[in-house]
């Protein structure tokens, strides 16, 4: 009974879960390939040291230093630099950084994608607003 169901559910959707898969893993490929052409953007340092003084106040090595940047928030930085202080080279803290945030970038587009679907009850829709989340530039 089970593989009769995941065979009419692989019928019936597969060949939109193949379309989805293969433009998440393009951009996938497409990240991995060009994450290394981008600089350090002018705030990524700020973010930084947002991150650090966070996971130091969290840690027990510092005071929270309440000034300008109070209002970020740090649910992607401070894992950064948690990981960032397993690195010893900036460049590949850079690196890891530029890839968290396609990661997260991603996987906005497949929240995008869920509530299109979920909004227009068309996949067809959902499909065009995840391509225009996707290619939509900065």
């Amino acid at each position: 009974m089970l593989r009769t169901s995941l065979a009419d559910f692989l019928a019936a959707r597969g060949a939109p879960l193949a379309l989805a898969a293969f433009v998440l893993a393009a951009f996938v490929v497409v990240g991995a390939i060009i994450i290394d052409d981008y600089g350090v953007s002018w705030d990524e340092e700020w973010f930084r040291i947002i991150g650090q003084a966070v996971v130091d106040y969290v840690l027990g090595d510092g005071a929270l230093r309440t000034d300008h940047n109070r209002y970020y928030g740090v649910a992607l930085e401070a894992p950064l630099v948690l990981l960032e202080r397993l690195l010893n080279d900036s460049r590949a803290i850079y690196l890891s950084r530029h890839a968290a945030s396609h990661l997260f970038f991603l996987t906005g587009g497949l929240f995008c994608w869920l509530l299109a679907r979920r909004l227009f009850g068309d996949r067809r829709l959902a499909l065009f607003a995840l391509l225009l989340f996707l290619l939509h530039p900065r």
